[in-house]
Formats: structure tokens, C-alpha cells, sequence
């Protein structure tokens, strides 16, 4: 009866053994995980502080600055460099951003030198016309951006763009741009004393040396082609124009100060063939 008793106790005990056991299995298991997650944080926290410890003798403590002419110096290294920057922490992307902020600056280009000086090259925007607006003058980027104010009197030439607000219409100051590029490219800019666009309830208007032509908008280089063919002309027959229109595109409408002189406007015609815009007089 006794063995028969043991036998039985030891059958209960059995599964409270197997119990335990896994408990301690789970226990174990449990402790080995958060040595390992707690070794990893360790590991991180070093790498960290290593990361920052052996940067601190990479501070950026100078700046070489080249290809500046229009921008200063001291304004290109502010905009590079924060206080206790490291050369080997920095962002390109972000130094590039920082940089290109400034007005004039058109392209970066960014290098380390070790173990403390960032070397920073910039090519600088070109100025492509003067804006007269509100009484003040702006040198104007390709792009339509405001370079710097002028406050000195001075000879600039350059297209003047007239009384067109850069900052409510983008968009009008984009086009008189699109005319100057093809002013420039006809090379119709050089030697002229004085260039002026303005918007008139028709479109742009372009007054060059006394001589006022209505552009209205869009294809301005065919415009100023066509405004070339018929300008010898016009200069050979000696008349006094008050305007040429060139908006349309089958004509173009040659205005004349003078009225003795519009019988000598109907027979100017182009240069092109049968197929070229017709010349119009225009009586009012």
C-alpha cells in the first residue's frame, strides 16, 4: 500500500515539476532578451557619444569662400556655418540650401578639408534687367528675383522693366523677361541707349530709343524678326513712326507720326516672300 502511495504522490508531483520548469524557462528566456535589448541601448548610447566626442576636434573653424564678386564674404560664411558645427557632422543638402538663400547666389559647390575648414565655391546670378517700381530700382535675376536695390546713380545697361510688381504679378514680370532674352538674342540690346518694357492693357509694351512697339504677349522672337526685316526699311523712307504693332500674325501695323507720311507706310512691306505678315497702315 506504501509503494502504492509513492507511486501516486510521484505522479502528482510531476506535473507541478514540469510547471516550475517552465517558468523557469520563461524567466530565462526573459532575462537573456532584455540583455540583449539592453546591451544594443548600451551600444547605441556609445556610438553616439563616440560619434560626438570625436567630432569635437573637426569644428569647423574656417571658411574658404570663392567665385563671390557682387555677394561679401562674411555673408556667405554666416549662412555656411552654425556655432560648434563639426566637418564631419555637416549636411551638404542643408549647407547648399542655406547658401542658395542668398540673392546672388546661383550654384554651390562644397568641400571638406580636414580636419577643420569648409571650402565653399559659388557662381553668382547674372543680372538681366533693371525694375523701376514705386519710385525705387532693383537689379533683376533671370529668374525674376530682386538681386539688391540700386540707391547709387550709375550707368547700367540693361533693360528697364517699368512699373511691374514682382511681388503680385510674377507672372507679368516673367514675360517681360522672356522679352528681353529675345531682345538679347537678336542682338538688338547692344548699342541702344535706352530699353523699356512696361504692360499696357494690351500686353507688353517695348519703347527703344523713342521707338515704341506694341508686343502684346507670346512668340517674341518671330515678333522682333519681323520688327528687323521692316526697321532698314522704315530708317531708308526717312518716316517719323508713332508706333509699330506687331501683335497679330498675318500684319504688321506701322503707325506714322505724321499724316503726309502714311501713303509712304502703305507701300513698306517685308523682306519674306508672299507668305510673310502684311504691312498695314493704321490711320488712328
Amino acid at each position: 500500500m506504501r509503494s502504492k502511495n509513492n507511486k501516486e504522490r510521484q505522479m502528482d508531483m510531476r506535473p507541478k515539476q514540469r510547471s516550475a520548469y517552465r517558468r523557469g524557462e520563461k524567466i530565462l528566456i526573459f532575462m537573456k532578451r532584455s540583455i540583449i535589448i539592453l546591451s544594443i541601448a548600451i551600444l547605441i548610447v556609445i556610438v553616439v557619444v563616440g560619434a560626438k566626442l570625436s567630432a569635437r576636434p573637426f569644428l569647423i573653424r574656417n571658411v574658404l569662400v570663392s567665385g563671390n564678386h557682387n555677394v561679401e564674404e562674411y555673408e556667405i560664411k554666416k549662412a555656411a556655418v552654425r556655432d560648434s558645427e563639426s566637418l564631419l557632422m555637416v549636411s551638404f543638402d542643408e549647407l547648399e540650401t542655406r547658401i542658395k538663400n542668398i540673392a546672388w547666389v546661383k550654384k554651390v559647390s562644397l568641400r571638406k578639408q580636414f580636419p577643420d575648414t569648409l571650402v565653399v565655391n559659388v557662381e553668382e546670378t547674372t543680372p538681366k534687367a533693371l525694375l523701376k517700381f514705386n519710385g525705387r530700382l532693383f537689379l533683376v535675376s533671370s529668374d525674376g528675383g530682386l538681386l539688391e536695390e540700386i540707391r547709387e546713380k550709375g550707368a547700367y545697361f540693361l533693360p528697364l522693366i517699368v512699373e511691374i510688381d514682382p511681388v503680385k504679378d510674377r507672372g507679368g514680370i516673367s514675360e517681360a523677361l522672356k522679352l528681353v532674352d529675345a531682345l538679347i538674342e537678336k542682338n538688338i540690346v547692344s548699342g541702344r541707349e535706352s530699353v523699356e518694357i512696361k504692360i499696357e492693357p494690351y500686353g507688353l509694351a517695348l519703347a527703344m530709343d523713342g521707338e515704341l512697339l506694341k508686343v502684346g504677349y507670346g512668340e517674341y522672337r518671330e515678333k522682333i524678326v519681323r520688327w528687323k526685316e521692316l526697321e532698314t526699311e522704315i530708317r531708308k523712307k526717312n518716316i517719323n513712326v508713332a508706333y509699330i504693332d506687331l501683335r497679330f500674325k498675318d500684319k504688321v501695323i506701322v503707325k506714322p507720326l505724321n499724316p503726309v507720311e502714311k501713303k509712304q507706310t502703305a507701300n513698306i512691306k517685308s523682306k519674306k516672300d508672299l507668305s510673310s505678315p502684311k504691312v498695314k497702315k493704321h490711320n488712328g
